[in-house]
């Protein structure tokens, strides 16, 4: 990434007191920014006179950029595998679109977004050769084989990235993600230092290959710290639940999962929800049974969705997984695989922070 694009954006999200992701989300005309912050940020952008354009000076006039470009078209697509591409809309979807949206900009491309329900059949865009290549979102429902086999379809047809999802998969092509592993044991470090000493993992979508991996690595980081925990989950399939280990519990719904935590004997003082997604389903459970989240159960969520946070008071901590960042290295990852087609397939992971709940609301 470029250095003068982080300075830049940097001392816009300096003056208007966000973040970067924040000043992005605006440049980008992104949802689920407050109508001050926006204001704030294009004042910020207009004082200091900065365009994201900027970038294509350290590489000689926009002329000679967009010829030195790889690729025939000018078209890079955004193509969502198994799932329509509505499922883009959802705020960890829209953040990584929009990392790719300024990455695809910076680099003189035009962005087209579309669907692949099934990699097997023809698809418009790649077939008549209308686009120089694609990132590639993967729905978590898919089978990690199908998985497979479609990124190796779609790989030798056009090049190619895989972003988000897990990170151990198809290692034929190019994957940028979140580090779900650092995930895990950021959450299991935030609940040890918060002196939770019952501990416990919530999956409502256990099967998802992400998932586990997060649920793993708390679980593991428990055990390394000789600190038992517990998964709870919302499944009946005996081998999922094999996969998260030994201490499991497995619940019909959300609600059940909460009637279990409270009749748990001890109760769970310290709570990992894999996504806030999840979160923001089972918090307003706990609040019903009357349970006091500030005082009695501490929770770290994750994903870092201001929208799905919002309502929750007390709003517990998250872990930003950086999607807007997954979303530019995934598209500066193309651009390197277009221009070096026998290169060697790369695993980006993007490091994860935790974002405390007195925070969460400077960063919108």
């Amino acid at each position: 990434m470029s250095v003068v694009r982080q300075k830049s954006i940097a001392n816009v999200a300096k003056a208007a007191g966000v973040s970067t992701a924040t000043v992005s989300r605006v440049l980008n005309n992104l949802p689920h920014v407050r109508e001050e912050t926006v204001r704030r940020v294009r004042e910020a952008v207009q004082a200091l006179n900065y365009s994201p354009l900027r970038i294509r000076r350290d590489l000689g006039e926009e002329d000679h950029f967009r010829r030195a470009r790889p690729g025939r078209t000018g078209n890079i697509a955004v193509i969502t595998l198994g799932q329509a591409r509505a499922w883009l809309q959802l705020p960890v979807m829209a953040a990584a679109v929009a990392g790719i949206r300024s990455a695809v900009t910076e680099r003189g491309y035009r962005l087209i977004l579309d669907e692949l329900l099934d990699a097997s059949k023809p698809h418009r865009l790649i077939d008549r050769r209308e686009i120089d290549g694609a990132i590639v979102f993967v729905t978590g429902d898919l089978q990690p084989e199908r998985c497979d086999d479609a990124l190796d379809i779609l790989s030798q047809k056009i090049p190619i990235v895989w972003a988000m999802g897990e990170e151990y998969g198809n290692y034929d092509v190019d994957h940028v993600t979140c580090d779900n592993v650092h995930i895990g044991h950021l959450a299991y470090n935030y609940l040890r230092n918060k002196r939770c000493q019952d501990i416990a993992v919530i999956a409502l979508n256990p099967s998802w290959p992400f998932m586990r991996s997060r649920a793993q690595a708390f679980l593991n980081a428990a055990y390394d710290a000789h600190q038992p925990a517990t998964a709870y989950m919302v499944s009946q399939d005996p081998m999922i639940a094999d996969s998260y280990g030994k201490r499991v519990i497995a619940a019909k719904s959300a609600q059940d999962v909460v009637a279990k935590i409270l009749s748990a004997p001890p109760r769970p003082t310290g709570l990992f929800i894999l996504n806030d997604q999840s979160t923001s389903t089972l918090v307003p459970i706990l609040y019903r049974h009357g349970t006091r989240l500030d005082r009695e159960i501490t929770i770290i969520s994750c994903d870092n969705e201001e929208s799905r946070l919002a309502a929750l008071q007390p709003r517990p901590a998250t872990i930003d997984i950086r999607s807007e960042e997954v979303g530019y290295r995934a598209m500066v990852r193309l651009v390197s695989r277009m221009r070096n087609p026998e290169e060697t397939p790369l695993v980006v992971r993007v490091a994860a922070q935790v974002v405390e709940a007195s925070k969460i609301g400077e960063f919108f």
